[in-house]
């Protein structure tokens, strides 16, 4: 496929149009997830182009786009630049604060010749971060957000190599956007969006944010932690994550290990404080019975018992899986440069709209001539309907039903109500409740505790659904339709209803139906072995960040789904999974092509790129140093603290700047090494920051009394819209703890409410 054939856009954002003057990964990121969804991305490039385009993965991060040549440092220049804004819909940059403005292309000189822009900012740092005029390199933002953990019992930090803050900022960006976007359906405003990279890291780092300050509960999962939901080594010196959080998933690994006698007790250990003899008694158990059979063999044998478990995978092992080809996780390319390339598939599925990869990724300047030509012809159609409505959010006025457990579905539902949705979280009264957990991913939501697998459960509801726009779930589509609750189910009662779904290994190809979790998609990918090296023992990511980022995707095909519900008035039924997610994290590494040799960081060794990029330790704790180009090298050098560096070899350098970097203070040196163009930024970790007057002050971290367990802390708002700003919402409720208030807005008398719950078809609230 090749830009001068691209498909047909037929996606939700189809008639979309967007200029991109992203560079390196978040904007060109967030253009690719919205050509991907039909819309016409064109890639604005300076002479000699995108710095990134020396990277392989150039070519994802531009796919499907049309790339112009414009100098913005001239005044024709930027006369091309703002004629085409004066034509588009969306523009994305992700400059410093102030470098757009000083190119002509700042959000105040745009947005007068063009009222309905939507203009997303993506940099480093956020409005109240002393960082705000730093470049946002994604080690320094890392580093300061907690990325770089030291593993187990080490000291030293462990770089990961994912470009994590740049993701993370690509796909905040992409729901914030796309919610601007239904927003102008209703207002015909545009307005202003700023995600920096600092900010959308919050998101990444979840539940590990929630500080409980009255209460200690109990830790539910520490056992399964333990034991069933752990890594182990196989006979053939390969590893199996196997996943058992909940006791349902324990029977299908005994049956599978052909040691059915064990389950009852080892059921009887979920929910309860178990003693460390005997976690170590059946973790040396566990170890034994995992050695008598090969990954492959117990990945085989669990998955037919119905269990939970996959093989701790290599990148490239992964890229050739039937399962990643067959549902579309791994797509091929032709690339101009690379030939035949596999690359991530398309993030979200819109079933209705089906998205698609539009083309390879353009070479540099490629569609000047027809780019600046289109700057004087006809206008294009409005792509907003002008309501002229007043509302305070984007999803104001939209009601949506969640069914979700765990993370990355209740994140969905979460953002949705950030949003301005009204969020009715459907809990199961049989779930043992997590406080953090819930604390975390389901504030601004109201709970109704109802039991679908009663006649009387479901049809409440189907009573709930009559009002409902959205429902978002992360069930297997077998479970859903033997409660009665598949799409197709609901869209008998309500055609146009919008139905998410969210699952481990996505909706398409032979593993659609397998159960799973964060670890899974972990172990999977790739991701997994290049945390702990291919000859170690497989480590996890220091967040979830495959259920959050798939919980935010999920809001971005929601908001994708309300804008085609806007334009032509059908639901459809739209899904991602984590597995998609990790593919996406780990984009500079997610490809393949002929010739290609995979060089790249990995293993609990792991400090950084090279002497120039990577994590040093100063006289009170380690620091992130990068240098971005040779005059900033050249500055950096001419400081009389480093002038005879041994830079024979890279060891070297890095043996050199060791010894010098650790005499002085982290604060020190960023005084010193700052200026020239090189960045140092300490490393941190949550407890250094969650209290910092200037994380506060930009509210990524809030304090609040929730029902029930006093103050805790939590995830605040991570992107500013100008127009639609999002909201904290409510704190989390306890659960089913509006059960009453629900039925009775549905429409049902007290008496009726009260025959419900003696049928055990709701229950109110209960911890």
């Amino acid at each position: 496929m090749t830009t001068t054939q691209q498909t047909q856009a037929q996606g939700a954002l189809r008639g979309v149009q967007v200029l991109d003057f992203g560079q390196y990964i978040p904007g060109p990121l967030l253009g690719m997830l919205l050509s991907d969804q039909g819309a016409d991305v064109i890639k604005v490039e300076r002479p000699g182009g995108d710095p990134a385009r020396s990277e392989p993965a150039f070519a994802t991060w531009n796919r499907g786009k049309r790339s112009v040549v414009i100098d913005l440092k001239t005044p024709e220049g930027q006369a091309s630049a703002q004629a085409l804004a004066k034509k588009a819909d969306i523009v994305i940059e992700n400059y410093r604060p102030g470098v757009a403005d000083r190119l002509g292309i700042g959000y105040e000189t745009l947005s007068k010749g063009n009222p309905n822009l939507l203009y997303v900012s993506i940099p480093g740092f956020g409005e109240d971060s002393p960082h705000r005029n730093e470049r946002g390199w994604e080690g320094i933002v890392s580093a300061s957000t907690g990325t770089y953990q030291p593993y187990d019992d080490t000291e030293e930090p462990l770089f990961l190599p994912l470009p994590t803050a740049s993701t993370f900022a690509a796909i905040v960006s992409s729901v914030s956007l796309t919610m601007a976007l239904v927003a102008r359906d209703r207002t015909g405003k545009g307005q202003r969006i700023e995600v920096p990279m600092h900010s959308a890291m919050f998101s990444a780092i979840g539940r590990h944010l929630v500080k409980l300050h009255d209460i200690d509960p109990p830790d539910l999962f520490a056992w399964p932690r333990n034991i069933m939901a752990h890594q182990y080594e196989c006979a053939d010196g390969r590893y199996i994550q196997s996943q058992g959080m909940y006791q349902v998933f324990v029977g299908s690994l005994m049956n599978a290990a052909g040691h059915p006698d064990w389950t009852e007790e080892l059921e009887s250990l979920y929910y309860v404080p178990v003693s460390e003899e005997t976690i170590a008694m059946w973790k040396d158990r566990f170890e034994k019975m995992f050695l008598e059979r090969t990954a492959k063999q117990w990945e085989d044998d669990i998955a037919a018992a119905r269990g939970v478990g996959t093989i701790c995978k290599t990148i490239d092992e992964w890229l050739v899986h039937p399962h990643a080809l067959e549902s579309n996780m791994v797509t091929e390319l032709d690339d101009s440069q690379y030939g035949k390339m596999k690359q991530p598939g398309v993030q979200v599925r819109l079933r209705g709209t089906p998205g698609a990869i539009q083309g390879r990724a353009p070479t540099l300047g490629e569609h000047t001539a027809e780019i600046l030509a289109e700057v004087n012809a006809p206008g294009r159609a409005v792509t907003f309907h002008n309501k002229d409505e007043n509302i305070l959010g984007a999803l104001e006025g939209i009601r949506v039903l969640d069914l979700c457990i765990v993370l990355a579905g209740p994140t969905c539902g979460r953002t949705l109500g950030e949003f301005g949705a009204e969020v009715i979280k459907i809990d199961d009264p049989s779930r043992p409740y997590d406080i953090s957990g819930n604390t975390d991913v389901n504030r601004g939501k109201r709970s109704i505790n109802i039991n679908l697998k009663t006649p009387e459960g479901l049809a409440v509801f189907y009573k709930l659904l009559e009002t409902a726009d959205v429902v978002v779930e992360n069930s297997r589509a077998a479970t859903l339709a033997r409660l009665g609750i598949s799409y197709e189910q609901m869209k008998a009662h309500k055609p146009g209803i919008i139905h998410a779904s969210l699952n481990a290994f996505g909706y398409d190809g032979p593993w659609a139906e397998r159960p799973g979790w964060e670890q899974l998609a972990q172990a999977t990918s790739g991701i997994q072995v290049r945390r702990g090296g291919r000859d170690g023992t497989p480590k996890l990511l220091p967040y979830p960040m495959n259920d959050y980022g798939t919980g935010l995707m999920g809001a971005y095909a929601v908001a994708l789904a309300v804008h085609e519900r806007n334009r032509t008035g059908e639901g459809q039924t739209v899904n991602s999974g984590l597995a998609l997610t990790a593919g996406l994290l780990q984009s500079p590494y997610f490809l393949d092509y002929e010739g290609h040799q995979r060089n790249e960081p990995e293993g609990l060794g792991v400090r950084g790129f090279s002497a120039k990029s990577r994590l040093y330790e100063a006289a009170d704790g380690w620091m992130y140093f990068h240098c971005p180009d040779d005059g900033a090298w050249g500055k950096f050098t001419a400081l009389p603290e480093f002038g005879e560096l041994d830079d024979a070899t890279d060891d070297a350098l890095t043996q050199s700047l060791s010894r010098i970097l650790v005499g002085r203070t982290r604060e020190d040196w960023a005084g010193i090494i700052n200026p020239t163009g090189v960045s140092v930024m300490a490393n941190r970790f949550v407890e250094d920051f969650r209290n910092d007057p200037d994380i506060r002050a930009a509210g990524l971290v809030v304090t609040r009394n929730h029902p029930g367990i006093g103050q805790a802390d939590h995830i605040g708002s991570v992107a500013k819209l100008s127009e639609t700003p999002m909201r904290v919402g409510r704190p989390t409720p306890l659960l089913g703890a509006e059960t009453d208030e629900i039925l009775s807005e549905a429409g049902y008398t007290g008496e009726q409410i009260e025959s419900l719950k003696l049928a055990g078809a709701v229950v109110q609230h209960q911890v």
